[in-house]
């Protein structure tokens, strides 16, 4: 399916409610998007359009796949504070994160305090929301994707500041959401056969062992290796599949089929 019409029939032409100058903006950030050669370029190009509301926070995640399982890597691509990407999976709040879980229970765009708000949530999920705003993440919202065979991918937003109100900007960034998604799904799709370009035995065992949350340090007891060793690894899976951080090539080597958890 053509992108832009794609983008149209996600939400209806009736409902794209952004008028003047914020029409005009949009219809660059569509073009935009269109001419993203890779992931990468896609994801700056919608993260430069968030940041003209106020948006600077952004993770975009694969939520459940089309086996109905439950993907347990945080972000493909983000801009959230690495810290907090790292303690986020060190404690497996990938199982209690209350967005998440809302993500998966509905197809609606919304404000995290919003969900807070109509949903049961325990004092470890209050507690999980308080350490990210402590962590940087202030006036967040969600947008989840829920795909024809039950796959999932949503996106997390958050300012690094705090700012009054951006419920108001919520379709308009539902829009902007909807087609960085349509778009990064046909590039995902033309790249997918390109990641084959294979790693050694050696580098597919070390991105394994980061797949499941082990240390260089960890990688290297395990595979009777130097941690410089398991650090010159990761640098060349990170070359071989155009990725800047552990978590990317992690999630791209297990979409390509790379790896298997």
């Amino acid at each position: 399916m053509d992108a832009r019409r794609a983008f149209c029939g996600q939400r209806g032409e009736g409902e794209v409610a952004v008028r003047g100058a914020g029409l005009m903006a949009l219809a660059k950030f569509i073009e935009d998007t269109l001419a993203a050669d890779d992931p990468a370029q896609l994801f700056s190009s919608y993260l430069h359009a968030l940041e003209q509301i106020g948006v600077d926070r952004v993770m975009y995640s694969a939520l459940r796949n089309t086996h109905h399982d439950e993907v347990k890597i945080p972000g493909i691509s983000h801009c959230y504070p690495d810290d907090w990407v790292s303690y986020y999976m060190e404690h497996n709040y990938v199982q209690l994160d209350p967005v998440r879980q809302h993500c998966l229970a509905t197809r609606n765009g919304f404000m995290w305090d919003e969900m807070l708000r109509s949903r049961d949530v325990t004092s470890a999920q209050k507690k999980l929301m308080n350490q990210g705003t402590e962590a940087g993440l202030h006036t967040g919202l969600a947008i989840p994707f829920h795909g024809p065979y039950g796959e999932v991918y949503g996106v997390g937003l958050a300012c690094s500041t705090k700012v009054p109100d951006l419920s108001r900007f919520l379709r308009q960034i539902e829009i902007m959401s909807v087609q960085f998604h349509v778009v990064f799904s046909s590039l995902h799709d033309q790249a997918r056969n390109a990641v084959g370009k294979s790693l050694t035995p050696r580098e597919t065992e070390v991105i394994k062992w980061c797949a499941v949350g082990k240390s260089n340090w960890a990688i290297g007891e395990i595979l009777n290796i130097s941690e410089h060793g398991v650090d010159f690894h990761i640098r060349n899976i990170l070359r071989k599949l155009d990725c800047d951080t552990r978590i990317s090539a992690v999630v791209k080597a297990l979409h390509g089929g790379l790896i298997k958890l």
